[in-house]
C-alpha cells in the first residue's frame, strides 16, 4: 500500500479557478457580515470601551497628584516621611482618591463665617463693601512693611482694601482641606473625541467578530489542506491565540501601572504636570499590547524556522546566550524608556525562547539547514 502523500494540490478537485474565486468571495462576504455586526455592537458600547481604556492613565494620574500633594505636605510641615510611612499614607488616600490641599485663611474671616447670618429680604448684604475715596494729594511719607517709602495716600488705599477684604488684615494661617481627585485626559480638537469613540468601537467590534471572521477564512483555507496539515493547524491556532492574548493581557494589566508611574516620576522631579491627550494615549494603549502579543509568538516562529530547515535545534541551543542578549536589546527598543516594561517583555520572551527549543525537540524537522552537495 502506497502511503506517500500526494503532492498534487488540485488533484481530485472538481472546482475550477473561477469556482475558487467565487468561494473566496463568499467567505469574505460572510466575514464582512461578522465584522459589520461586531462593529455595530462595538459602537453601541463605544463609550464604555473608552472609559475602560482610560482607566490605567486615570489611576496613574491619581497616584501622581497624591504623591505631589504628599511632597507639598512634607514641605509645608517641614518633615520627611519614610518610605513605609509614605506607602501607608498613599494606601489611605487611594481608598477614596483623596489628596491633602493646604489653603491660607484669615482668622477674622473664619470668625465672620462662623457668625454669618443670611440677610433678610430687602436688606442689603453685609458683603457689599464700598471703597472710601482717597485724596489724590500726596502726604507725608512712611515706611511700608517692605521697607519702602509709603505715603499716607498709599496707607489709606491699603486700609480701604483691607476693609473691603481685598487684602488680609491679619496674617493668614494655614488650613488643611481634602479634595477628591478627578483626573481626565484632554482633547485638543472638536472632532477628536468622536474619532476616538469610533476607533474604540471599531477595534472592540473587530475583536468580538474575530472568531467568526477567522472561521470563514479557515473554511476557505482548510479546503486546500491535507488531513495532517489540518491537524497541525487545529493544534497551533489555539496555542498562537493564547500566546497573543497572554502577551496583550500582561501589557495591559501588568505593564501599564509601573510604566506610567516611572514616566510620571520625571514629572514630579521637574514639577511639570502631565496633560495626557486622549488620541496619543489611545495609540499607546493599542500599540503596547499589540507589540507584546506579536512578540509572544516567538516559540511558533522558532518552530517554523526549524521545520523549513533554516535553523537546527543545535543552533538554538548553542547560541542561547546571544539570543537572550538580543531579546533584551530588542525589548529595550520596542518598549517605552523604562526598565520595568523592558523586563516584563524580555523575561517572558527569554522563557518562551526555551519553550521554542522544547517545541522543536517535540516536533523535530527532517530537513537540514544546509544539505550536503552530491
Amino acid at each position: 500500500m502506497n502511503s506517500k502523500i500526494n503532492d498534487d494540490f488540485f488533484e481530485g478537485s472538481s472546482m475550477s479557478f473561477g469556482d475558487h474565486l467565487e468561494e473566496l468571495r463568499s467567505c469574505l462576504f460572510k466575514a464582512l457580515i461578522w465584522l459589520g455586526v461586531g462593529v455595530a455592537i462595538g459602537l453601541y458600547f463605544g463609550s464604555d470601551v473608552v472609559k475602560f481604556i482610560e482607566q490605567p492613565i486615570q489611576q496613574a494620574l491619581v497616584r501622581y497628584y497624591q504623591k505631589k500633594s504628599i511632597a507639598r505636605l512634607e514641605e509645608n510641615l517641614g518633615i520627611e516621611l519614610t518610605d513605609a510611612q509614605e506607602t501607608k499614607v498613599l494606601e489611605e488616600l487611594q481608598d477614596k482618591d483623596w489628596a491633602p490641599v493646604d489653603i491660607w485663611v484669615e482668622p477674622d474671616e473664619i470668625k465672620r463665617l462662623a457668625n454669618y447670618e443670611p440677610p433678610k429680604e430687602g436688606e442689603p448684604s453685609d458683603d457689599a463693601t464700598k471703597l472710601p475715596e482717597v485724596d489724590d494729594e500726596p502726604k507725608k511719607e512712611d515706611e511700608s512693611p517692605s521697607g519702602e517709602k509709603e505715603t499716607d495716600k498709599d496707607l489709606d488705599v491699603r486700609k480701604a482694601l483691607q476693609d473691603a477684604k481685598v487684602l488680609p488684615e491679619t496674617e493668614p494661617i494655614r488650613m488643611r482641606t481634602w479634595q477628591r481627585i478627578e483626573p481626565s485626559t484632554e482633547a485638543l480638537r472638536v472632532e477628536e473625541v468622536f474619532m476616538i469613540w469610533m476607533k474604540a468601537g471599531i477595534v472592540f467590534g473587530a475583536i468580538l467578530a474575530s472568531p467568526g471572521i477567522f472561521w470563514h477564512l479557515w473554511q476557505f483555507v482548510a479546503a486546500g489542506l491535507y488531513p495532517h496539515e489540518k491537524k497541525y493547524v487545529w493544534i497551533f491556532m489555539p496555542f498562537s491565540l493564547t500566546l497573543f492574548f497572554g502577551g496583550a493581557c500582561i501589557a495591559y494589566f501588568l505593564a501599564f501601572t509601573p510604566v506610567l508611574d516611572f514616566l510620571f516620576s520625571f514629572n514630579l522631579m521637574t514639577g511639570i504636570d502631565p496633560r495626557p491627550r486622549i488620541s496619543e494615549w489611545m495609540g499607546f494603549v493599542i500599540m503596547l499590547p499589540l507589540g507584546f502579543g506579536i512578540s509572544f509568538q516567538l516559540p511558533l516562529v522558532m518552530l517554523l524556522l526549524n521545520r523549513i530547515g533554516l535553523f537546527s535545534i543545535e543552533a538554538y541551543t548553542a547560541n542561547w546566550r546571544v539570543s537572550v542578549l538580543v531579546i533584551f536589546f530588542l525589548s529595550m527598543i520596542l518598549t517605552p524608556s523604562d526598565p520595568i516594561s523592558m523586563m516584563l517583555l524580555a523575561v517572558p520572551l527569554s522563557l518562551l525562547y526555551f519553550m521554542g527549543i522544547g517545541l522543536c525537540k517535540w516536533m523535530p524537522s527532517t530537513r537540514t539547514p544546509f544539505p550536503e552537495a552530491k
